[in-house]
């Protein structure tokens, strides 16, 4: 007993984590594996203080539907069965910090009703930031591809039927085509990166 918690105490200071229990029967934290308290800066005491309500008091307004739908999907949930859901939290100044949350009922009553369940918690937000970073720097090469296909491919379109059009009136001198020759090649390269970027924006 003695080397399984001091191994599972050791595992939870290692693991970039936090593991808890949870009593759904009193509607509290059981035990916590010290690092939510870092993340969120509340004492262990603050923190059981909190739990109740499923810490409801801390989560984010607009994430409080979502987690009460977690939460009861886990009283419903079968045996093994995982439970996945991300909010965000407040910390003790104040901000908010992004979890993600993967729980499981690990004991039950009788009558199969859920008692306890095990938690594990996951700070994910500078991802969520990274993935919102990501999602402007999408919408700015979108503008771009339209850019590219309605300001820039059109001209150059037009320049290219123009060459035709000449190549095909013939040239007078044997300069000017020479000189139309090098606009056609300098377009059709053109027209290729054009044709690239709009392929690389899909």
């Amino acid at each position: 007993m003695g080397f399984r918690y001091g191994f599972v105490k050791s595992l939870s200071k290692l693991a970039p984590v936090a593991f808890g229990t949870f009593d759904l029967y009193n509607d509290r934290l059981i035990c916590s594996s010290g690092l939510a308290e870092k993340l969120l800066g509340y004492s262990k005491k603050e923190l059981i203080a909190l739990s109740q309500n499923t810490f409801s008091t801390i989560i984010h307004p607009e994430d409080l539907v979502k987690s009460k739908e977690a939460v009861e999907k886990l009283i419903k949930s079968e045996a093994g069965e995982i439970v996945e859901s991300t909010f965000r939290v407040r910390k003790s100044d104040g901000q908010y910090l992004c979890l993600y949350v993967r729980d499981i009922v690990y004991e039950r009553s009788k009558d199969n009703q859920p008692l306890k369940f095990a938690t594990v918690v996951q700070d994910i937000s500078e991802f969520v930031e990274l993935e919102k970073e990501l999602a402007k720097k999408v919408e700015i090469l979108n503008e771009i591809s339209l850019k590219n296909s309605h300001e820039v491919r059109g001209p150059v379109a037009t320049i290219l039927g123009l060459v035709d059009l000449m190549k095909r009136d013939g040239f007078k001198t044997e300069y000017h085509k020479k000189m139309f020759d090098h606009l056609e090649k300098t377009v059709i390269r053109l027209d290729n990166v054009i044709r690239d970027i709009d392929k690389l924006s899909y």
